[in-house]
């Protein structure tokens, strides 16, 4: 029941973001204000309450996540050129490659249906350097292909210390990685109130997406939808089963089946955010996400049938 009303939330969100396309000028400011007001608070509350007994326990598994992340990064730029013809367009096609859905509305939510609060626990611990890549790598990269010009180290830490919604962020996780370092304990209530800031987020993101979203381009163009599909659902499942079996040596650790799921997820809902806020290729970007994610539900039936 809980999973019927969460894509009730998405998607529901998504068609009134449709039907606001007229107010899409305001999208960005939606995304911005959610980002500050509502993904910050819910980063600090993530990382204070972290078991970080675990992630010592556990640490190949956001190593090996913060690798299939900058894989793409590189890989997907050589792609990007030779398919899509503007700036614009190929940084679009490279955040939604470099960044997958492995949170609780795609990998960890797997996760959890398959192998209970473990795994949701140990996907939880592969999420934990996406933020601070988005932040940094992401953002930097977006206005890289926003500006056509190329960034220096320099630049991309200017571009963090002056922009807000990179450094609010960070610093809402370096905030809560050191109370949570210090002992202190997360004040009662909290989590029920960050229950609500997640759904309140969901909804507003979806809403501002489906503002920006137009119907005639959500599976187009063919190629790079295509490309996109080779990559999430090939290329990054083949190299998360070798870093596996370097690491682990099977796939019968708990760890080496999330690491495999996480890997073969669509782009994430903050490729889409990226790209919008810095006013790269936004059809293409939605089209992108869309159509993946739709395939992501054989991909699923997959999972479920070899690792449940």
């Amino acid at each position: 029941m809980k999973f019927f009303w969460f894509y009730l939330l998405l998607y529901g969100a998504l068609g009134a973001g449709l039907l606001l396309r007229s107010q899409r000028r305001a999208a960005p400011s939606l995304m911005r204000l959610t980002i500050i007001l509502i993904d910050a608070p819910l980063f600090f509350y993530s990382f204070w309450i972290l078991d970080l007994a675990q992630v010592r326990r556990f640490a190949p598994i956001p190593i090996l996540a913060t690798i299939l992340v900058l894989l793409p990064l590189w890989l997907s730029p050589l792609w990007a050129r030779r398919l899509l013809p503007t700036k614009a367009s190929q940084g679009s096609f490279i955040l939604a490659a470099a960044f997958s859905n492995i949170g609780t509305t795609g990998g960890a939510f797997i996760c959890y249906l398959l192998f209970g609060l473990q795994g949701l626990a140990l996907a939880y611990l592969f999420l934990l350097p996406y933020p601070i890549i988005i932040f940094t790598l992401g953002f930097g990269l977006a206005k890289q292909y926003a500006c056509d010009c190329r960034l220096r180290p320099k630049d991309y830490f200017l571009n963090i210390v002056t922009n807000l919604f990179s450094l609010i962020p960070l610093l809402a996780i370096a905030l809560g990685l050191t109370v949570n370092a210090l002992g202190f304990k997360p004040i009662p209530g909290l989590a029920s109130l960050a229950d609500v800031f997640i759904k309140l987020g969901l909804g507003i993101m979806c809403l501002a997406i489906g503002m920006t979203m137009h119907p005639r381009y959500i599976f187009t163009p063919v190629k790079p939808i295509l490309a996109m599909g080779t990559i999430k659902f090939f290329i990054l499942p083949l190299v998360a089963t070798a870093l596996i079996l370097v690491t682990y040596g099977s796939f019968h650790p708990l760890s080496a089946k999330v690491i495999f799921i996480q890997a073969a997820m669509p782009p994430a809902i903050y490729a889409v955010i990226t790209a919008n806020l810095y006013g790269l290729d936004r059809n293409l970007v939605n089209a992108l996400w869309v159509s993946s994610t739709l395939f992501l539900i054989p991909v699923a039936a997959l999972l479920f049938f070899f690792m449940g």
